[in-house]
């Protein structure tokens, strides 16, 4: 159960998204909310061809950022008291109201029809993370300590149904021709499952990295997560990753957010001031003195080194219009 006040912990995030290397119109967008200790990251990658999947991941996200920020939860500190299991649900509320809100999009506009889009969304508080998640972008975990990268959410695609099945082994299905085939996905019916993870647990120098298909179209596990333990540096690790996908093709457009586990220089210096407070005091403690005349704590604001992103603000990601290729399609489910 999440429990809050955790000390010595600051999350350091960093998003970033390109249009790649063949495609002229970036359908993906990225957002990012938080402060040191809550961050809410979300990859929505839009399928439907040119403006329609932009529009799809656009509705997305901007249905969740009006669900999750509002109210008594303006801003991200706003969701340090809410239960696991309730963040779960308001999460799931979030994603069926942008879905809702897509469908109807493309009934009142002709053009914009069939157009739909994935959407992976976690929700960091501290140690603890609320993920949903539905279609084939993905959320990995990057062990702090060994290295080891850990897939947390399930690619809704024919080819990962078949290897569930066990029809084909995982390497296989790397350069099956269904591979860019969804089952499930946003704008697709009003009846959609969701995928809710909870009790998914950090520990101080793990990696959480939330990306969409263009990345792991050119990038295995194994390399991002080597690439994830070559920084502490959340910007530096995500370009490396952009960078990396465009050198071996850029087939589709690649979006990327990693949010990192440090340790909170703050409360170090804050703790060691204590300490040194706690000696002086022991050490000028002298019973014939009143104790008015004892040294008193003075209060000590210490300011964090700048972010890259703004307490309790949006911050929205995508590219220019155009045609393109390599775009994922969805189908239903026979």
């Amino acid at each position: 159960m999440y429990r809050p006040g955790q000390r010595g912990i600051r999350l350091l995030s960093s998003a970033v998204t390109h249009v790649g290397r063949v495609r002229h119109n970036n359908e993906d967008n990225i957002h990012l909310w938080g402060d040191d200790n809550y961050v809410l990251a979300i990859v929505a990658d839009g399928m439907g061809g040119a403006a329609a999947g932009e529009e799809a991941s656009r509705i997305a996200v901007e249905t969740v950022q009006q669900h999750m920020i509002n109210g008594v939860y303006a801003k991200p500190h706003d969701y340090e008291d809410i239960d696991e299991y309730d963040l779960a649900e308001k999460l799931e509320t979030a994603v069926r109201e942008a879905n809702l809100n897509i469908l109807k999009r493309a009934v009142m506009r002709p053009e914009f029809r069939g157009m739909g889009t994935t959407l992976t969304m976690a929700f960091t508080r501290q140690t603890h993370v609320v993920l949903a998640h539905v279609g084939d972008s993905r959320a990995y975990m990057v062990d702090g300590h060994d290295g080891h990268i850990s897939q947390i959410t399930t690619d809704h695609s024919f080819v990962q149904a078949l290897v569930d099945a066990g029809h084909i082994t995982p390497e296989e299905a790397e350069n099956h021709p269904m591979g860019n085939v969804l089952y499930r996905a946003l704008g697709q019916s009003a009846d959609l499952d969701i995928d809710l993870i909870q009790d998914v647990r950090l520990q101080i120098g793990d990696r959480m990295i939330l990306c969409s298909d263009g990345l792991t179209l050119h990038i295995k596990p194994p390399e991002i997560a080597a690439i994830a333990m070559s920084s502490t540096d959340p910007q530096q690790i995500s370009q490396q990753l952009i960078d990396l996908a465009n050198s071996r093709g850029g087939k589709d457009n690649i979006s990327v957010i990693v949010i990192l586990v440090g340790e909170d220089g703050t409360n170090k210096m804050l703790d060691a001031a204590e300490a040194e407070l706690e000696v002086t005091l022991q050490e000028t403690k002298d019973p014939t003195l009143p104790a008015s005349s004892l040294p008193t704590a003075t209060p000590v604001k210490y300011t964090a080194s700048a972010r890259t992103y703004s307490v309790g603000v949006w911050h929205s990601f995508n590219g220019m219009h155009g045609e393109g290729e390599g775009q994922d399609i969805y189908e239903p489910v026979q």
